[in-house]
């Protein structure tokens, strides 16, 4: 089948083979991209990320598109059908799909900013205002280094973006049902549980850490942190991790740690759901230590022309009307939006992201090349496309 220049490309970057933080040559291959069209490319490393900041134009509006080139491992690839970074095109229902690591999260999405803002620009290589692209290689992991560096970069140079749209997996069930204006905040907590160590057999002289965990994990289900407010839905509270034992079969352990995750709402704060969780387990006498680390704020951009040229676009596209929602997972997102700019995220149905086998549908990434190109139109000055 003849191959849109969007799934070339995202075939392209599927194939490098760029695990977290390492961007292993992507960044290379979009500059080349973009260096004949005018574009001034900025690399910024620090910390062992790399990162790159394209721009063409000048003055306001400036719009930009946001991703990432750096993907989760792929586990044991025994369990995938295919070489997991193979990037080749597969029939799943009919239908063909890109497939390989990265292809949902995100490089589908990057290979669709990056195809219609060349498009544009060669029809409009004059155009007013700023379009640019920022991708970091460490967005899977801890982002130390990565978009907030960038930001900062930025900051300090007064490159203020009017809008971000970041092309992260945002559909729920069809494509074009979901905008993301919002993502919940990310906290997590290290929580260790203290019992009396003894002999299985001698339980009247132990305490089981286990048991005690577990009286923990029920107290905080029954005691919800919140029941969500109009933009978000409840603060979540997830076990990510549990370890005890001494590894015998006769031993009841004396110690058990939770990694436990939160997804918070705009009506939390991280000492506020500490709080909450430090009175569970003191409701419960649960003796045990807490240390918790906030990863990132929650954002929410509630109107603007970003929503609007979006919404349109998507629907003149795939004639479905988008919601507005911010369940899901963390962006990048979080760090651009505090400077005022309109930020908001819209790519693929995010159901085969991070799994064994993930593939993204080729029509999806065509039709995501389509909008994005729609809304640059629209926000940088011009009257909208119309239907021929």
């Amino acid at each position: 089948m003849e191959l849109s220049r969007t799934v070339e490309l995202a075939q392209k970057l599927v194939r490098i083979e760029s695990v977290t933080p390492d961007d292993n040559g992507c960044q290379d291959l979009i500059k080349e991209i973009l260096k004949p069209l005018g574009f001034t490319c900025y690399t910024i490393e620090e910390k062992g990320v790399t990162n790159l900041l394209a721009t063409h134009g000048r003055g306001s509006p400036f719009l930009l598109f946001l991703g990432h080139t750096d993907v989760v491992p792929v586990g044991d690839e025994s369990s995938w059908d295919h070489p997991p970074f193979c990037g080749d095109i597969f029939e799943y229902d009919g239908e063909p799909y890109l497939y390989g690591r990265g292809s949902s999260d995100m490089k589908g999405g990057d290979a669709a900013m990056i195809t219609a803002m060349c498009e544009y620009i060669r029809q409009n290589q004059n155009h007013i205002g700023t379009i640019g692209l920022l991708l970091t290689s460490n967005e899977e992991g801890d982002a130390i280094g990565g978009t907030p560096y960038v930001i900062d970069y930025m900051k300090e140079r007064h490159m203020i973006p009017t809008y971000c749209l970041i092309g992260e997996c945002s559909c729920d069930k069809i494509f074009g049902d979901s905008i993301k204006n919002g993502r919940r905040g990310d906290m997590n907590a290290t929580i260790n549980v203290h019992g009396i160590q003894g002999h299985a057999a001698l339980e009247q002289h132990a305490k089981n850490a286990v048991f005690e965990a577990s009286r923990f994990i029920q107290g905080m289900l029954d005691n919800p942190i919140d029941n969500g407010t109009p933009f978000f839905p409840p603060t979540s509270f997830q076990v990510s991790n549990i370890h005890a034992g001494t590894g015998a079969d006769n031993v009841i352990p004396g110690s058990c740690t939770l990694r436990c995750n939160f997804r918070w709402n705009d009506s939390q704060t991280p000492s506020l759901i500490e709080k909450h969780v430090r009175g569970v387990a003191e409701d419960l006498n649960i003796d045990c230590d807490m240390e918790f680390r906030e990863e990132g704020k929650p954002f929410l951009t509630k109107d603007g022309e970003l929503i609007d040229a979006l919404y349109n676009s998507i629907r003149a596209v795939s004639g479905v009307t988008p919601d507005l929602g911010t369940s899901g997972g963390t962006s990048d997102g979080r760090f651009v939006r505090p400077l005022g700019t309109q930020t908001v995220e819209f790519g693929p149905v995010s159901d085969l992201i991070h799994k064994v086998n993930e593939r993204v549908s080729v029509k999806q990434l065509d039709m995501l090349h389509e909008i994005y190109l729609r809304v640059i139109y629209q926000l940088m000055i011009h009257k909208p496309i119309t239907e021929e």
